[in-house]
């Protein structure tokens, strides 16, 4: 009978809490039984190697050689070129220093300076020439370097040596282009000609010059050197040497404008590390060695 009762009886509905919110019964429906999943949402994003590369380290272990050489060559132009024409973020650049550039370039300067002694082959210490020009220039760049940095450092300049070997090797760039515009100006304008002049048996009278032979000689007609036998008439000899000043005065020029050039953008670097003070120390040796290499620049583009 009891058990009639309570199946008759009404289910009691449990008591709304006061001044809560009335939550739709569809919104606790479903199954909540399932497993908890530990993964980020969709949203979330973990890093990932092969989606964003910036992530991980760059490296060129494994990228073809052709690569790396481009990247070197690039690397070396514009470090190049933000020391040799000055910027504001010239010394920043020069923060991250290399040895290959000024290398490079110093490499350059002893092949152009050697080549002009390679057709003197007369004798055994002409054909030996371009190996001591080529052994010296690099001698007298790299010593002279070190040795300007050195004084750098004593000075007390805020600049690490290989920071300064790097600015002094890649500023020697404008001697090279001078090296090669006087190389140009030697061939097309030589700063020194040969003519035709008297001989042992030459008598001159009245302007005129005649050997024993009563051969008048070509005096003052240009001849190609000592070893011409051909131009000269009768006995005269290709004996008379003449300088040709503007070829001279033109590689003066030339070479002072590649000196000066390279002392504008060294000097213009080092004035920022060295002490006002202590700048005019610092600046005489950077001057002695650029002086030096354009002094050689104006004798081995020379005829003599």
């Amino acid at each position: 009978q009891r058990t009639q009762q309570n199946e008759a009886a009404p289910m009691m509905q449990p008591e709304a809490v006061p001044f809560s919110p009335v939550v739709p019964s569809a919104a606790i429906t479903g199954n909540i039984s399932g497993n908890i999943s530990t993964h980020a949402p969709s949203s979330v994003r973990t890093p990932d190697s092969t989606q964003n590369p910036s992530n991980v380290a760059e490296t060129t272990l494994d990228e073809p050689v052709i690569e790396t050489v481009k990247r070197d060559f690039q690397m070396v132009l514009t470090k190049m070129k933000k020391v040799v024409i000055p910027s504001a973020d010239t010394k920043d650049e020069l923060r991250n220093w290399d040895l290959w550039g000024p290398l490079f370039l110093c490499l350059i300067l002893a092949i152009l300076l050697s080549i002009d002694e390679s057709d003197h082959t007369s004798t055994q210490e002409a054909q030996s020439r371009p190996a001591v020009v080529f052994s010296s220039l690099l001698l007298i760049v790299w010593c002279g370097a070190i040795v300007v940095t050195v004084n750098a450092k004593l000075l007390g300049g805020n600049v690490s040596f290989f920071q300064n070997i790097c600015l002094l090797g890649y500023c020697v760039a404008p001697m090279i282009a001078a090296t090669a515009v006087c190389m140009v100006v030697r061939i097309s304008l030589p700063d020194m000609y040969y003519s035709c002049g008297p001989g042992p048996h030459t008598l001159c009278e009245g302007g005129v010059c005649m050997d024993a032979a009563n051969i008048t000689i070509n005096v003052g007609d240009k001849c190609t050197g000592w070893t011409d036998q051909d131009t000269c008439l009768g006995d005269g000899r290709c004996n008379s040497v003449h300088s040709n000043a503007v070829n001279i005065i033109l590689r003066l020029l030339i070479t002072g404008g590649g000196m000066y050039w390279s002392l504008r953008s060294s000097l213009g670097f080092l004035s920022e590390v060295v002490e006002e003070k202590r700048r005019a120390l610092a600046a005489y040796p950077v001057c002695l060695f650029f002086a030096a290499i354009a002094w050689m620049v104006l004798l081995r583009t020379s005829s003599a």
